[in-house]
């Protein structure tokens, strides 16, 4: 390694393209033919619970009529189904199916071995470098987190 100062700037570029290429080959190696929006909006289903089309369309930052037809076809697929929401009942809510969390979980088990089949070739001493990268990135992730909620 080297002692040299580091450029914050550079860094944070190459964080965010490495970050965003892992999330596209993941999605391209576990994704079994499903968008990585597909699996992302199935992920925070299984996370947060019912959402509305239109909560998940900001999340995931895309249009409501794009995530109105990514509903439709996940419903189609029997991953979600929709339900009145109680608070409002001009809206409804999506609700991740029990074939849907199967299958979230599937992804999240392929993608975790697509990592591990390249993690097992790194060095002892570069699987610590990771595992402490991993660390900070979530402190990342939880400060960015936190800038978006105030």
């Amino acid at each position: 390694m080297s002692d040299a100062p580091t450029d914050s700037k550079s860094v944070a570029a190459d964080v965010a393209h490495a970050s965003g290429t892992m999330s596209r080959l993941l999605g391209q190696s576990a994704g079994q033919g499903r968008s990585v929006t597909a699996w992302r909006v199935l992920s925070s289903l299984d996370r947060l619970g019912a959402q509305r089309v239109g909560d998940l369309a900001i999340e995931q930052r895309v249009a409501q009529p794009t995530m109105t037809g990514l509903v439709i076809r996940l419903e189609k697929d029997r991953m979600v189904k929709r339900q009145d929401d109680p608070k409002d009942r001009r809206v409804s809510l999506v609700n991740l199916t029990k074939a849907g969390r199967r299958e979230i979980e599937g992804y999240r088990e392929r993608a975790m071995n697509v990592l591990l089949g390249g993690i097992e070739g790194f060095s002892e001493e570069d699987q610590r470098v990771l595992a402490r990268s991993v660390a900070l990135l979530q402190q990342l992730n939880n400060q960015i987190a936190a800038g978006l909620d105030s």
